[in-house]
């Protein structure tokens, strides 16, 4: 299946995010810290014009990790049925290049238990027990260092 990704607009994040990770919340309550920060990148994945995956990845520290320019990944998430095609795979490489770009040495985020082998499989690697987040379930902090060859 052909797709693209490119940058969208904060806003332009919001209905995915409802619709694939927090449908107990309206559009307007998905508004996440960071999400209006400058240096942010919101990707999103189309097939033909279609928005089937996001994610947004913005500067922010990682609590009790110690990363010289840490960088959070939210919102990340592929429509159920187009998962397992590349799309998620291509979010998170076209994050961690703008990640690079902006001299950033680290991704993180809270990723879903039910998503870590496909987390594992790009590099990421958990940090710390398992945690609960109400009406979303089990999730690990979870970290990508940048390879130190990208620096």
């Amino acid at each position: 299946m052909p797709y693209s990704i490119r940058p969208i607009s904060a806003a332009a994040t919001r209905p995915l995010r409802q619709q694939i990770l927090r449908p107990h919340q309206t559009v307007d309550e998905l508004v996440y810290p960071g999400d209006d920060h400058h240096l942010t990148l919101h990707a999103g994945a189309f097939v033909e014009d279609q928005l089937v995956g996001i994610a947004s990845f913005a500067p922010e520290a990682c609590p009790g990790v110690a990363a010289q320019a840490a960088w959070r990944l939210r919102g990340m998430g592929v429509v159920p049925h187009l998962r397992r095609c590349g799309i998620g795979k291509a979010l998170l490489a076209t994050g961690v290049e703008h990640v690079h770009r902006y001299h950033g040495d680290m991704i993180w985020c809270h990723g879903r238990t039910g998503a870590l082998s496909f987390y594992r499989a790009f590099g990421f690697v958990t940090h710390g027990d398992e945690f609960v987040v109400p009406q979303t379930g089990p999730h690990y902090v979870l970290i990508y260092w940048i390879p130190m060859d990208r620096q």
